[in-house]
């Protein structure tokens, strides 16, 4: 395998409602192309050699949505060249805006990843928005927090902050769950039955959020899996 390292992307794109997961995983693969140059001086400005093997690493099959995906990037600031086409000889050159890049913003929160969560084999078994909900569960994530080892906001907050209804979060995180990407601790309702100061019954509901953890070890030997199964 690669040299390991991880993948950081600014927490304000990871959760805004304006990047959709496609463009997010294909910002977060141009990232990872700018960390992988050769040399201690990286230029934020680079050339894909074939823009049609980026497209099917990240499983984006349709020209024009890859076209839209630069230009929403474009729109966001994301990258400073507008896209509005695409060259015949599959070089792409790139322009990343610095305000993506860790190094360049030593004040702005980041969120990483290890870099095989942009493996084609993840992106394939959960999709876009499953590797966006990897992120965004690590968003919330300091494991060198007591007690912060874990994803605890609500469905409705995290649906809302990535712009997708709560019946799609929660149809990948399922997803997630399935292939042991995630741990799921799930909390019901609990309600009771109190009298007040005036001896009255009252109904209280106390509602618990779900708890989810990324099991990196996990995701790891998927990849591993994945590679070996190509060699």
């Amino acid at each position: 395998m690669a040299k390991e390292f991880n993948i950081q992307v600014p927490q304000s794109i990871v959760r805004s409602s304006e990047i959709s997961d496609k463009d997010f995983v294909l910002l977060t693969k141009l990232i990872q192309n700018y960390q992988s140059q050769s040399g201690d001086i990286k230029k934020l400005t680079f050339t894909i050699i074939s823009y049609k093997k980026l497209m099917n690493f990240i499983n984006i099959v349709d020209r024009r949505t890859f076209v839209a995906c630069m230009k929403s990037l474009y729109k966001n600031k994301l990258i400073t060249d507008e896209i509005t086409s695409l060259p015949r000889n599959g070089k792409l050159t790139i322009s990343l805006s610095q305000t993506v890049i860790p190094d360049l913003n030593k004040g702005q929160m980041f969120t990483q990843l290890e870099y095989g969560v942009m493996s084609m084999s993840v992106i394939e078994k959960v999709g876009h928005t499953g590797v966006r909900l990897l992120y965004y569960l690590m968003s919330w994530i300091n494991y060198e927090q007591r007690g912060k080892d874990h994803c605890y906001a609500s469905v409705e907050r995290m649906a809302k902050d990535i712009g997708v209804t709560e019946k799609t979060f929660i149809k990948y995180i399922n997803i997630l769950e399935k292939a042991k990407f995630i741990k799921v601790v799930r909390h019901d309702n609990y309600s009771d039955c109190r009298d007040d100061k005036n001896g009255n019954e009252n109904l209280l509901l106390d509602r618990w959020n779900n708890h989810y953890f990324i099991k990196h070890d996990n995701i790891k030997k998927f990849i591993e899996s994945s590679t070996s199964l190509l060699c």
